[in-house]
């Protein structure tokens, strides 16, 4: 009896023994991520504020997540040393970023999908330590965020922010040029109407439909030599009223300028005589409000859009195309 009860008590002592060392085990178990982020990024604001809170509140001291604002110059020098460490291609390289373990993830539709899966992976096999970034602080951005000026933002793409001042002056001073009735606009709507307005319709149109598919599959944009696309269509001003991707309200734009363009030019009757009119004011507000993103880019956003630039350009051309017939319609009233 007494041998059962030893017995008993031994394989209980084992039993307690083994449950506190698996606890801390599970204890001692933790997952390190890094997020690159930009402040004027709506979908790093998505991910930080809906995506992260509740898996940090899940997962509590196992979890630890280092948030490093990539518009800051040492954030840059960190988010550049990632890219180069995980051989992350052109196609890919944009933010919200975020670095576990061996994995990258991109974008506000990877991270929800994917990281708590490899949360679950790494705690499994033990936890993971910080990406293996040269000379990385890890206490440097837990509490400071540095936010750029306009002059460290247009810096930071010099090329594409002067480009961008060369389109908004000349898309202001398009404006200004047909705040009233000349006759040279006319006589350029009747040179270049109907196939050259058709054709820059058509440029402004793809590069609305380009951005729109980019918008709403949250794919990667291919931007060129010059300036970063998916800074700009990752930025908070890429939605309209918070919710409406920017490009498909363009894209919207462009189809009604078409649309009143065709039926004015080869529509027939009272309402087709009054169609340019409309065409004109369509396009005085498209140019109008391609002004005000231009200016985002090189102050605000700190990053150059060359589809925007195109759809801003192309804008700003059909303004000018319809000045013309819009002020003979408005006469004819």
């Amino acid at each position: 009896m007494r041998l059962r009860y030893r017995i008993g008590m031994v394989l209980l002592t084992f039993l307690l023994l083994l449950a506190v060392g698996v606890s801390a085990s599970a204890q001692e178990s933790v997952v390190r991520a890094i997020l690159f982020y930009s402040p004027s990024c709506g979908h790093c604001h998505r991910v930080m504020e809906e995506v992260l809170p509740p898996l940090r509140e899940q997962y509590g001291a196992q979890l630890q997540i280092l948030e490093i604002d990539a518009a800051t110059e040492a954030g840059s020098r960190f988010y550049q040393l990632s890219t180069e460490l995980y051989e992350i291609p052109p196609e890919w390289q944009g933010v919200p970023r975020l670095l576990v373990g061996d994995k990258y993830l991109i974008g506000s539709q990877q991270i929800p999908e994917q990281f708590p899966i490899l949360i679950e992976k790494y705690l499994a096999a033990g936890g993971v330590d910080w990406p293996a970034i040269p000379d990385l602080p890890t206490e440097e951005f837990a509490s400071v965020t540095v936010c750029p000026t306009w002059q460290e933002k247009y810096m930071q793409d010099p090329v594409g922010s002067t480009l961008c001042v060369i389109v908004l002056v000349g898309l202001l001073a398009t404006l200004g040029a047909v705040a009233k009735s000349h006759s040279w606009q006319s006589r350029l709507a009747g040179r270049v109407r109907p196939w050259g307005f058709l054709v820059v319709a058509l440029v402004g149109f793809i590069a609305a439909s380009y951005l729109s598919y980019v918008e709403t599959t949250q794919s990667s944009a291919i931007c060129g030599p010059v300036g970063d696309c998916n800074a700009v269509q990752q930025s908070q001003f890429a939605l309209l009223f918070g919710c409406v991707p920017m490009a498909i309200f363009g894209l919207l734009g462009y189809l009604a300028v078409l649309a009143t363009f065709v039926y004015g030019y080869w529509g027939e009757g009272r309402s087709a005589e009054y169609a340019p009119l409309v065409t004109f004011l369509l396009t005085a507000f498209g140019a109008l409000f391609s002004a005000g993103l231009t200016f985002l880019e090189p102050f605000v956003i700190g990053a150059t859009c060359s589809w925007c630039l195109t759809s801003a350009v192309s804008m700003g051309l059909l303004l000018l195309f319809s000045a013309g017939p819009g002020w003979e319609a408005l006469s004819r009233r």
